[in-house]
């Protein structure tokens, strides 16, 4: 069922709406520019700013389980690809939303809650203005998010290749993100189309480990472009990569992590450099020793300071009084 306000309620309702979401990208933008110098304390967790009140912990802590029919490098890169803001450009980029925002490991999202854009948790308006005028219906019409590991609407045989359509202009003119190559549509369908539920419907504890899969996630995935010729391709899949090194850095809070964070912004801006290489087939190499140094120095790191970070439940629940 869809909520429709009277016309006067409904546009001073999307004029709020707007003027808050305007006001959250802001502060964002404080928040990024704060977290740039080395040594300071992270910005706050990205993620809630698009939480419902009273679930901050439910979300931080755990999340469900991932259940793929598959792990090769076109799944994993696109996987790669669901969760970095990138993708989708425009408004949803500025203010940090992935697909995985909404689709956590591919599933819904109960705790989704933004201003202007939700009706309530688990809803979301995509055919809302502020993610694309080409979509706007000047409606304040949420639905709830789907779990797509069910079946849905659009039909995943890729003989019809129905899911790559859908997905392109989603991303194209429901987001107004850019144009996404046919490697990266390739690898997004074959990530949505293997996300499978888990039997039982466990959740499980969010780790350092989900971070770092993720970023090896990505590292398979620009690789995977870099051997199509794809440069956006490997970009994004880079994008991808630090955008998970951020997610980390946010855990490794208070000034006994300083040298850490400053270490991960350090390879961030490795892993810019990497994605600024003209040629695709000479990103693998320096890509291979990217990946090689950060395993064998600061992951290892991290996973020794693990327990003391705010992977912790005991000191998340400290940090979120």
């Amino acid at each position: 069922m869809r909520l429709r306000l009277p016309r006067g309620r409904r546009a001073s309702a999307l004029d709020r709406g707007g003027a808050l979401i305007r006001k959250l990208i802001a502060l964002a933008a404080l928040l990024l520019g704060a977290a740039a110098a080395p040594g300071t304390a992270p910005r706050a967790f990205e993620q809630l700013r698009w939480t419902a009140p009273g679930a901050e912990r439910a979300l931080l802590s755990e999340q469900p389980a991932t259940c793929m029919a598959g792990d090769d490098d076109m799944i994993r890169g696109g996987g790669a690809l669901f969760a970095t803001p990138t993708l989708l450009g425009g408004q949803a980029a500025k203010a940090g939303l992935s697909c995985a925002s909404c689709h956590i490991n591919g599933r819904d999202n109960p705790h989704f809650l933004l201003a202007g854009v939700s009706a309530g948790p688990g809803t979301a308006d995509v055919t809302n203005s502020f993610f694309s005028a080409a979509r706007g219906n000047a409606l304040f019409d949420p639905v709830a998010i789907p779990d797509l590991a069910r079946p849905g609407k659009v039909s995943r045989d890729p003989e019809t290749r129905a899911l790559e359509t859908f997905i392109r202009n989603l991303i194209v003119e429901e987001f107004g993100g850019q144009e996404p190559t046919p490697a990266m549509l390739d690898a997004l369908a074959a990530y949505v189309r293997r996300i499978r539920p888990c039997p039982g419907e466990p959740r499980v504890v969010r780790r350092l480990d989900d971070q770092l899969a993720a970023i090896a996630d990505g590292a398979a995935g620009a690789r995977l472009m870099a051997r199509r010729g794809d440069r956006q391709g490997v970009q994004l899949s880079i994008a991808a990569m630090r955008y998970q090194l951020g997610l980390v850095a946010e855990r490794y809070a208070g000034s006994v992590f300083a040298r850490d964070r400053a270490a991960l912004l350090a390879m961030s801006r490795e892993l810019q450099s990497i994605g600024e290489i003209a040629d695709p087939r000479e990103t693998r190499p320096a890509l291979d020793r990217w990946k090689r140094d950060f395993d064998a120095g600061l992951a290892r790191r991290l996973r020794g300071a693990e327990v003391r970070s705010l992977y912790d439940p005991k000191r998340l629940d400290r940090t979120l009084r």
